[in-house]
């Protein structure tokens, strides 16, 4: 695509228009950031009227719907309302999640935004949202939102005694799980948004993968390490090991089994929970993707010398029990 190609896209197709005109000005967007040399793409986007933040979430649009299959994505467009906000907000979903939501018709042309945020948070976040029912692997029964309900209840809070943010959340399940078979619903007025969502979840993630490596790495197998190793690592405590840059982290790993022969089947397990807490630690999205993509590839194991199918069952067996999506 040159650069009169792409204006004539962008002239075509603005991201105010209907979601066909969204969805082919976002995914020309993407297969040209693909296609071309950062500098080229970083001319092409100054030559248009689009604000940078705006580009960028016509960007992120197209990254999602480039991931659908052309044929499924005709289905889609047609389904999509007419709001590159919206759609930006749905596009944080995965492709088989979006082309689901299509199928059970929980998105539509009518679909707003704030009804995209309340689906999304369901979706991506059932158990820091409070719908125990809603299986983060099964989005086939998204939760009910139909605001001609009737309020029946009301539940308040004695500010001499605070709730935490985990009761709040215990009360909600336990309740759902009593009015369930009444046929009525639990709701909360918070309005919480995706990213203290996120935040939340990446917050419960890091408390659970330090506990996993206290479990691997604990204080017994830090007091049997050489005295000149601790010197060569500038390790004091067991605790310096864990927030020890990852090249250092896996250099003392190697160091203490005795190589890179060792260190899979000996340390797999602690790799792969450090990789999990630098994730859940960074708040930059590259980092974080750059550790997603690292894990992809330890899982696919193409060469067969790291376990890969062994930790990959184990990874997603202690996501699953700490309440953490499976990726």
């Amino acid at each position: 695509m040159d650069e009169q190609e792409f204006k004539e896209l962008v002239i075509e197709n603005p991201y105010t228009g209907t979601a066909k005109q969204v969805v082919n000005l976002c995914t020309g967007i993407y297969e040209a950031s693909v296609a071309l040399d950062a500098q080229t793409f970083r001319a092409y986007r100054n030559g248009t009227d689009i604000t940078d933040k705006i580009f960028s979430k016509l960007r992120v649009i197209g990254k999602t719907l480039c991931s659908v299959p052309a044929p499924q994505r005709k289905e889609l467009v047609k389904a999509l309302p007419d709001s590159y906000s919206t759609i930006h907000v749905l596009s944080s979903l995965k492709a088989p999640e979006l082309l689901t939501a299509v199928k059970t018709k929980r998105i539509s042309r009518k679909t707003t935004i704030r009804g995209a945020r309340d689906y999304v948070k369901h979706i991506r976040f059932p158990a820091l949202t409070g719908d125990p029912q809603i299986d983060p692997n099964n989005i086939t029964a998204p939760p009910t939102a139909d605001e001609t309900w009737r309020q029946i209840l009301s539940i308040h809070e004695d500010p001499s005694q605070p709730l935490t943010p985990d009761d709040l959340l215990k009360l909600r399940q336990e309740m759902t799980k009593v009015i369930k078979g009444y046929g009525v619903e639990v709701r909360t007025t918070e309005d919480t948004s995706i990213r203290k969502l996120q935040q939340t979840q990446r917050s419960k993630a890091e408390t659970f993968w330090k506990s996993v490596l206290e479990d691997q790495l604990p204080q017994e197998w830090f007091d049997e390490l050489p005295v000149e190793t601790r010197k060569q690592f500038n390790l004091s405590a067991v605790q310096e090991v864990y927030k020890t840059p990852l090249r250092q982290f896996t250099g003392l790993l190697m160091r203490t089994c005795g190589g890179r022969k060792n260190f899979w089947e000996k340390h797999g397990r602690t790799y792969i929970a450090k990789m999990h807490l630098e994730m859940a630690e960074t708040s930059d999205r590259i980092r974080r993707n750059n550790h997603k993509r690292r894990l992809e590839e330890v899982f696919a194991d193409k060469d067969g010398t790291r376990g890969g199918t062994e930790l990959l069952r184990w990874n997603n067996k202690m996501l699953k029990g700490a309440g953490l999506p499976i990726q």
